[in-house]
């Protein structure tokens, strides 16, 4: 199984100091996992001005970008024409093309991508996929690494509009707080995703 990652979540994972943990929260051994990524991700590395401040963390996203692999073209020129057209963002229009060609799996952290694409896709092109969510991600962080470790990753990246709902009251926000409000995205993400949205289990 082959992921496709766009940007946005990437840096949301690196900004919280969960990127490392990446395979693990996707469910995957760290030796058999296949990720690839947008070509704009590498280039903000060498871009000052988009480094991120904590620089362990600006560490994992280079190491991540070196272990893992660019995605260049769709093998499906057409289909990512037609997302293009569609109005799609031409990073994801690729990530979504080509996870169709390959029965892969997108990891976004952009619900706007997540809705446009179940407008401009059949039932029969969302089948050929599966989409891992942000929301999904943090839950997967919760039940791996426990609450502990969500809030303060959580708390390092309070510009991301879910955490800084989810973690209002910093350090002291109560867990039931923190995962009620995650759980409330992701409801709004599974409205718009069910026949497509990765099955973690229960409580995803």
């Amino acid at each position: 199984m082959i992921y496709f990652s766009d940007v946005d979540v990437v840096l949301k994972l690196a900004n919280c100091g969960f990127l490392p943990h990446l395979p693990e929260l996707l469910g995957v051994p760290t030796d058999a996992f296949c990720i690839q990524y947008l070509a704009s991700l590498k280039a903000r590395l060498t871009r000052p001005n988009k480094k991120l401040t904590n620089a362990a963390y600006q560490k994992h996203l280079a190491e991540f970008c070196d272990t893992h692999q660019m995605i260049s073209a769709a093998g499906d020129i057409t289909r990512q024409e037609e997302l293009l057209h569609s109005g799609m963002d031409p990073g994801e229009a690729l990530l979504f093309a080509e996870a169709e060609a390959t029965g892969g799996i997108v990891v976004t952290g952009d619900k706007r991508a997540i809705t446009h694409y179940a407008k401009h896709s059949t039932p029969a092109q969302r089948a050929k996929l599966k989409v891992v969510c942000w929301e999904q991600l943090l839950l997967r962080v919760h039940h791996l690494k426990g609450y502990d470790e969500l809030k303060r990753g959580g708390c390092e990246h309070l510009e991301e509009g879910l955490l800084s709902l989810a973690f209002s009251s910093g350090q002291a926000t109560q867990e039931g707080h923190a995962i009620e409000a995650v759980r409330s995205y992701l409801s709004q993400v599974k409205n718009r995703a069910a026949d497509f949205l990765f099955d973690f289990g229960v409580g995803f």
